[in-house]
């Protein structure tokens, strides 16, 4: 690459001249082109916008995981919604949060999953704040964290969110890591348009103060305004097609070095242009010749910018390789547009007496560079021992990725934080899920119990305030896992039969009486028993003549009927003949009635004559008397038949009637009798006597048989009375035995319930309770082989201390599970924190990556400019030594002054731009002292700083200002690089170009150029 003015870029610069209008046509033409048929870059990044992380992070390997063990979408965009109410979370704060899981749940457009630990009644501890006045509800949205997805999907929640009418007094916010980088997102898009106007006034101000003219400041205006205009819709369109990544970074990067670069590569050309006019040369002639000296140092300036940026390429984080790419394609784009139309502005301006120089300050400069010169070896190791006293601090340098705090204005996930932290005391909601993977199912209590071991280890890890899990739901062991509770139940409960058995002792004491009893009534039964046998043969005997006697009148029946009746029959005759009897004994009876009469009246008319002769009445009575005489002598003269006759007469009608009455008393028993016969014989129901003997022996067995049981029962009675006394004498002693057992249990109890002395059980029963199962719904997969506890910190889980601690999580789990089931399970841990940390380490080796790149992208572009080693590694080192101060200044600033951390950004970034920017201009400055070195290099030095000193003071200062114009962004990280970087810048123009190249080149003479020659 030719030092001084290059032929090639002459004649470009003159044809651009002499085209002028063509070429500024050509431009805006083709930026108004691109601008109406590509969408805005804007859009292109809010549809097409990179993942903030990389997507292969072990924690991010971890988060998708566990949404697959649980059977959820594999999403890493984790939040969490924060609802707080002071006085208290009424029944219409419930519905509400109701309505909002539902809501939730129903959405699968944006939603994940939900984590509703408040409304299982296992886990309701863990989502409720400890004053009950607060309530936090896990919600997953869609897409990786940091993804345009992701960002849609919590705008969306929040939309919902907003969309549900809120109870007078709820406070919701929602928050946690996902939702923090879409704030800041959100941030950066306001910052953008605040950093953009900023930067242009800002520029315009430092321009017309330089330049002293409006005509001039607009030239490097229009050039870095067309840059953009084409740069910008370039980049669109490349990530509208997954060409090249795009964010919000891409943005803010491109923009601020599309503007620094392009205003500096302008004043260059200005610069050559009022050189040369000063020699004379007409307008067209000067812009050839600015072109012609100049256009070199662009191309290898924008070179450089370009490897160093495109070296981002090779990184991972998002935020590298969405802004490393488009910026270098915004450089090169500005450089062309600065080689092409800034040329043809350039002549415009010229043409109509425009653009002349002001009064030239290069013997101000040379001066300048006479004094280093005079004192180069004590000037260039002072600026060496300032510049290493600056990156000294360097080891003091503590990270931060804390994005909740890089937001200066507040947010709706900052003031969640400020909520969560009020309610809760620590950050709750940005839990570390500490992971579990067993080969079987864990829901036993053998696991259960080296799951709490693990949670025990980790909670007395450093930072942790405590660990929630399906054994500690609350972050507190369970109160039933305790061995002291389970002796303390079992105490009580032996405690408490101790007394029922005591009280029972009565009742036990009169079971001894009443089997005492029924022992000897048993006895009693038993001797008895002998006399129901015989009894029992007898009535069998007795039954058996009555079975003959029925079987011989079935016989006398049979023949007296000659087969025509039978024994039934008959009885049924007889009883019908009763009737007919009774019939006729009335009848009898009646007529026996009138003869009696019909005899008293005989007995009444002759009774006197047949009584003696000497009868009282009759002898009164003369007729009487008389009557009996005549009676007496018919008597006679009959020879006693008459008196005879009369008296057979009177008693033949009196003898019937006892008869008959004798028969009458007779018949009802003789119908009673037959009844019975007769029901008897219905009884036998047609049985034979012989099957009737056969039931009657069947008796005869039963009741011995009974007699034998009797017996049984008996020696069974005096054995049972027997144990009862033992049972009674042992009770005394179980009684005695219960109250020492319980005792006992009840101190082991209390002994052992915390501390210490605590251990863990959970009784097989429990794994059924409700609770339980419910909770594992949440804390453990379906199939029981992963488990996952919530990892609460009492530090900041952003901060830098959260950082270096994360891996002390899995080795406390690990070294809990030692000598238990779970000794050989995977353990990972996942989260925030993690998150960071796996972050941390990406950013290094992307860090170590790219710089090496752009370093040695740089390093080999300053060998083909300067065609020379040695100068190239020493401007190398010169900008690497003034990147060290830089952070140094910053971490001084931010970290040590203002007490603010720097943002793991800002020195990636910031060393992408310095190093690019710093080389360019050490290039510049390099190449003029290399152009004059011909007549040595003192003098070589001098014209150097005559020439480019006040251009590159200008370049420098216009930079500086635009990277300061950073600082007017809302987010904390985009202050810091711009701050950074315009720092940076200051010290590269004030020490590193004006003191330490130009001293250390003078010191070393012309061997700089080795192996060239000057």
């Amino acid at each position: 690459m030719a030092h001084g003015r290059s032929a090639r870029f002459a004649r470009i610069g003159e044809e651009m001249a002499r085209r002028r209008w063509w070429v500024i046509a050509f431009w805006v033409v083709l930026a108004a082109g691109l601008n109406v048929a590509v969408p805005q870059l804007e859009s292109t990044v809010a549809q097409r916008s990179a993942p903030f992380l990389p997507s292969d992070m072990p924690s991010q390997d971890a988060l998708r995981a566990m949404s697959r063990d649980f059977g959820s979408p594999a999403s890493t965009a984790l939040g969490s919604i924060v609802a707080a109410d002071d006085g208290g979370l009424d029944a219409a704060d419930e519905r509400w949060y109701r309505t909002l899981v539902d809501r939730l749940t129903a959405d699968h457009e944006n939603v994940a999953y939900v984590l509703d630990m408040d409304g299982n009644p296992a886990t309701r501890s863990a989502a409720r704040s400890p004053d009950g006045k607060a309530v936090h509800l896990t919600v997953a949205a869609e897409g990786d964290v940091g993804s345009t997805r992701a960002h849609h999907s919590t705008v969306a929640i929040r939309a919902l969110v907003d969309d549900i009418p809120r109870p007078d007094g709820l406070r919701v916010h929602y928050t946690g890591p996902s939702p923090t980088l879409a704030d800041l997102f959100s941030s950066i898009d306001l910052s953008l348009l605040i950093i953009t106007a900023v930067s242009v006034l800002l520029i315009t101000l430092l321009l017309v103060v330089a330049y002293r003219s409006v005509i001039t400041a607009l030239v490097p205006l229009i050039t870095i305004g067309v840059a953009l205009g084409v740069a910008r819709p370039i980049v669109s369109l490349l990530g509208l097609h997954d060409v090249v990544g795009v964010s919000n970074f891409s943005i803010a990067i491109m923009t601020a070095l599309i503007l620094g670069a392009g205003t500096d590569y302008a004043i260059f050309l200005i610069a050559g242009h009022h050189d040369a006019r000063r020699r004379g040369r007409s307008p067209d002639g000067s812009v050839a010749e600015a072109t012609g000296r100049t256009s070199a140092i662009v191309v290898a300036s924008a070179a450089t910018i370009a490897a160093a940026a495109g070296a981002m390429a090779f990184t991972q984080v998002g935020m590298f390789r969405t802004s490393g790419p488009p910026t270098a394609l915004g450089v090169l784009v500005t450089m062309a547009v600065c080689l092409t139309l800034t040329p043809a502005l350039m002549s415009v301006a010229a043409r109509r007496g425009h653009l002349e120089p002001r009064a030239s300050t290069e013997r101000r400069w040379r001066r300048v560079g006479a004094g280093v010169v005079r004192r180069s070896g004590a000037l260039a190791v002072a600026a060496m021992v300032v510049l290493l006293a600056l990156a000294a601090v360097i080891p003091t340098f503590r990270v931060s990725y804390d994005e909740s705090s890089v937001q200066i204005y507040g947010s709706d996930s900052t003031r969640g934080y400020d909520l969560v932290r009020e309610r809760w005391g620590v950050n709750e909601v940005v839990p570390e899920y500490l992971l579990v993977r067993g080969d079987h199912d864990m829901r036993n209590t053998t696991d259960l119990a080296a799951l709490e071991l693990m949670a025990m280890s980790v909670s007395k890890a450093p930072g942790i305030a405590y660990v929630r899990s399906i054994t500690r739901p609350d972050g507190r062991p369970l109160a039933e896992s305790a061995t002291g509770f389970s002796t303390g139940a079992v105490g009580g409960q032996l405690t408490d039969a101790h007394r029922r058995v005591e009280a029972a002792t009565p009742e036990l004491q009169r079971l001894a009486t009443g089997v005492t009893a029924l022992r000897d009534g048993a006895d009693e039964a038993a001797r008895q028993m002998p006399r129901l046998v015989a009894g029992t043969d007898e009535v069998v005997s007795l039954a058996d003549g009555v079975l003959s006697a029925v079987g011989t009148a079935e016989r006398i029946i049979a023949i007296a009927s000659d087969g025509t009746m039978t024994l039934p029959s008959s009885v049924r005759t007889l009883a019908a003949l009763a009737d007919t009897v009774s019939a006729l004994l009335t009848d009898i009876d009646d007529d026996a009635r009138r003869s009696a009469a019909a005899a008293d009246g005989l007995r009444s008319v002759f009774g006197p004559m047949l009584a003696g002769a000497n009868g009282p009445d009759c002898a009164r009575d003369p007729a009487c008397a008389a009557a009996r005489a005549a009676f007496l002598a018919v008597d006679r003269a009959t020879g006693g038949r008459a008196g005879q006759a009369l008296r057979g007469a009177t008693s033949a009608a009196s003898a019937p009637s006892a008869a008959v009455a004798r028969a009458h008393a007779l018949l009802p028993e003789l119908r009673t009798g037959l009844s019975q016969l007769q029901t008897l014989l219905d009884r036998l129901d047609g049985r034979s006597p012989a099957e009737l003997r056969a039931q009657l022996g069947d008796l005869t067995d039963g009741v011995s048989r009974l007699s034998t049981g009797l017996d049984s029962l008996a020696d069974g009675l005096r054995q049972a009375k027997a144990g009862t006394d033992q049972t009674v004498t042992l009770t005394a002693e179980l009684t005695a035995g219960l109250r020492r057992a319980g005792d006992y249990l009840t101190t082991m109890s209390d002994a052992t319930r915390s501390g210490a002395g605590a251990g863990f059980y959970l009784p097989p029963q429990a794994l059924s309770d409700p609770r339980f199962v419910a909770g594992t719904r949440l804390l453990m997969s379906p199939d029981g082989r992963s488990a996952r506890m919530l990892v609460i910190r009492s530090t900041n889980p952003y901060g830098h201390r959260a950082l270096s601690e994360v891996g002390t999580i899995v080795d406390a789990a690990r070294a809990g599970a030692r000598g238990t089931v779970l000794e050989h399970a995977a353990v990972s841990s996942t989260g925030l924190t993690s998150l960071s940390a796996d972050m941390n380490r990406q950013v290094q080796r992307d860090f170590a990556l790219y710089a090496a790149v752009a370093v040695l992208a740089v390093l080999a572009i300053l060998i083909l400019l300067l065609r020379s080693l040695l100068a190239p590694v020493l401007l190398v080192a010169a900008v690497l030594l003034s990147f060290g101060a830089t952070v140094g200044v910053s971490i001084l600033f931010w970290q040590h002054l203002l007490g603010v951390d720097l943002d793991w950004s800002v020195i990636p970034v910031s060393f992408m731009a310095l190093v690019a920017v710093g080389a360019d201009y050490s290039m510049l400055f390099a190449s003029r002292i290399r152009e004059h070195a011909r007549h040595g290099m003192i003098g070589g030095v001098i014209r150097g700083f005559g020439t480019t000193g006040g251009v590159i003071t200008t370049a420098g200062v216009v930079f500086a200002v635009t990277m300061f114009a950073l600082m007017s962004a809302t987010v904390i990280n985009l202050l810091q690089i711009g701050f950074t970087v315009g720092v940076g810048l200051i010290l590269d123009v004030a020490v590193v170009r004006t003191v330490l190249v130009p001293a250390a080149m003078a010191a070393i003479g012309n061997r700089i150029w080795w192996p060239a020659r000057a």
